[in-house]
C-alpha cells in the first residue's frame, strides 16, 4: 500500500481547516530541535507502540525530514490508520523551503 504524495502549502491549507492529522515519524531528539507546529509525533521505531487508530476517519499525512523514511515505510504507516492518507513531499526540509513556519526546540 501507498501513501498518496502531497506538497506542504496543502498540507498547510489542510491544517488550517482542521481536518487533518499531521504525524511526524522523525525521532525525539530530532521532533525536540526544529518541528511543524500542530504535528503529533510518532516516531517510526516507536509506531507499533502506538495506537494510530484513535485518529479516525480524517486526512492523516506522515512527515520526516527529507521523505525517504516517510517513502520506504509507506507499507507500514497505511497500515497503522485508517483515513485518507498522504505523505508530505520533502518533509519538514520541504515545509521550510515553502517558507511555512516550524518551532524551533
Amino acid at each position: 500500500m501507498s501513501l498518496k504524495p502531497i506538497d506542504a502549502a496543502t498540507v498547510k491549507k489542510w491544517l488550517d481547516a482542521g481536518d487533518t492529522v499531521l504525524v511526524d515519524i522523525r525521532e525525539p531528539g530530532e521532533h525536540a530541535q526544529e518541528h511543524i507546529p500542530g504535528s503529533h509525533l510518532v516516531p517510526l521505531s516507536e509506531l507499533d507502540s502506538h495506537d494510530l487508530s484513535k485518529i479516525g476517519k480524517k486526512k492523516v499525512v506522515f512527515h520526516c525530514k527529507g521523505g525517504m523514511r516517510t517513502t520506504s515505510n509507506a507499507g507500514r504507516l497505511a497500515a497503522a490508520c485508517e483515513g485518507e492518507l498522504f505523505e508530505m513531499t520533502g518533509g519538514i526540509e520541504g515545509w521550510k523551503k515553502a517558507g511555512l513556519p516550524v518551532k524551533q526546540g
